[in-house]
């Protein structure tokens, strides 16, 4: 009978890659709906990038008051107006994940939504992608991308919430599991931490509207 050693690194390192493992599956199954949801983020995000080969870029300005993509605004406008788009064009989004949670059929609706706003992200990508090519990669990279990710976040968890809200009407109850807490008021706080994210995420524009726009010429 032959017996075969294992070294005792490899059995520490193949224990800490099966306890990685784990943590990630628990992890992913905690949050399987904001990983549905970002999917369909995503998938918006694809349709967005296609689209953008046939989009001018006077359709892609027309759509700043939704998407804040006017790229070539912020280096010849004041840098306060990176601010604002940014920050108008997220609280649209979560407004409306904050009405479609007021109503039992608001969970059919948020995925839309979520599927606009990435559709928006992808167009203003990839017309920088397909206009300027590197030029325009290192611009979306350095300049939109850090704010937008962080607004985008912010965006996904008005979803989830939204959802949940909109079941919970939908089942009837009106009080949190332990019943010592409105479920509307834990709802408005929720939210409130949201629009404290898109804050931050366009004081990111700002700063980085600020820092590196000058550095591009479109």
């Amino acid at each position: 009978m032959s017996v075969i050693l294992v070294p005792a690194k490899v059995k520490k390192h193949s224990g800490y890659a099966g306890d990685c493992r784990k943590a990630i599956a628990v992890a992913a199954s905690k949050n399987r709906a904001l990983i549905l949801l970002s999917m369909i983020f995503l998938t918006g995000m694809v349709l967005g990038s296609l689209y953008a080969k046939t989009v001018g870029f006077e359709a892609l300005a027309q759509m700043d008051f939704l998407f804040a993509g006017n790229f070539k605004a912020r280096t010849t406008q004041p840098f306060v107006s990176a601010f604002t788009a940014s920050f108008a064009s997220a609280f649209l989004f979560v407004l409306a994940c904050f009405l479609c949670g007021l109503s039992m059929w608001g969970a059919f609706m948020i995925p839309l939504i979520l599927c606009f706003r990435g559709f928006g992200l992808g167009l203003t990508s990839g017309y920088l992608y397909a206009t300027y090519l590197w030029i325009g990669i290192l611009y979306n990279l350095v300049v939109i991308l850090p704010g937008a990710f962080i607004c985008c976040l912010s965006i996904l968890l008005a979803a989830r919430e939204g959802i949940h809200f909109s079941r919970l009407l939908a089942s009837g109850q009106r009080k949190t599991p332990n019943g010592t807490s409105s479920s509307l008021k834990l709802y408005i706080l929720h939210f409130g931490i949201i629009l404290a994210g898109i804050c931050f995420a366009a004081g990111m524009d700002f700063l980085l509207t600020v820092c590196f726009s000058g550095l591009f010429s479109f």
